[in-house]
């Protein structure tokens, strides 16, 4: 049987190391954790530029700075979902404009998806964000597709704000993976 000692002494270690835990998820942001997150996207500079562009980042602790990574790539589709009409009235091929319909549908259900991304991230459901930022990916690929699979094959209006959501949730993917 463990002495009163032994067993108060796990407690005391099972404690520590959880407030270890809590304090990594508590700390602030600073220049060296920003370095090591950036190091692990697929696009450092940009990384870099997105994050250190919002005043919040260096007040902010890691579950902090993964709202604040969602919230700027909501905002990046907003606006995407805000230009796609003026797009449309500058195509005059119907397939064109077919194509580009889908894709605002598909727009609108990424920002859904990262609506539910931000509010799983902010009860700190993490695996339930990663399900959905999959889920905005999807319909960022599918949105690619309109133009990619079916002939005639063309570069999408959308592509450089696709390839922007891209890295904006890739940022957001390495901050999540540094939690769980």
């Amino acid at each position: 049987m463990a002495s009163p000692i032994s067993c108060l002494s796990i407690l005391v270690i099972s404690l520590l190391v959880a407030s270890l835990f809590c304090q990594v998820s508590h700390a602030l942001v600073d220049e060296a954790f920003l370095e090591n997150i950036c190091q692990k996207t697929v696009d450092y500079e940009f990384c870099q530029s997105t994050l250190r562009s919002d005043a919040r980042t260096f007040t902010a602790n890691l579950d902090g700075l993964v709202l604040i990574s969602i919230s700027i790539t909501v905002s990046h589709v907003l606006n995407t979902i805000d230009q796609i009409p003026n797009i449309l009235k500058t195509l005059t091929d119907p397939l064109d404009k077919t194509r580009l319909q889908n894709c605002q549908t598909d727009y609108k259900e990424i920002q859904v998806k990262l609506n539910a991304a931000f509010s799983a991230s902010d009860a700190k459901s993490y695996q339930e964000a990663l399900n959905s930022l999959s889920g905005a990916l999807i319909k960022r690929v599918e949105c690619n597709d309109e133009y990619r699979l079916t002939p005639p094959i063309r570069d999408s209006p959308l592509l450089d704000a696709s390839t922007k959501l891209q890295k904006l949730v890739d940022i957001t993917w390495v901050l999540i993976e540094e939690i769980v």
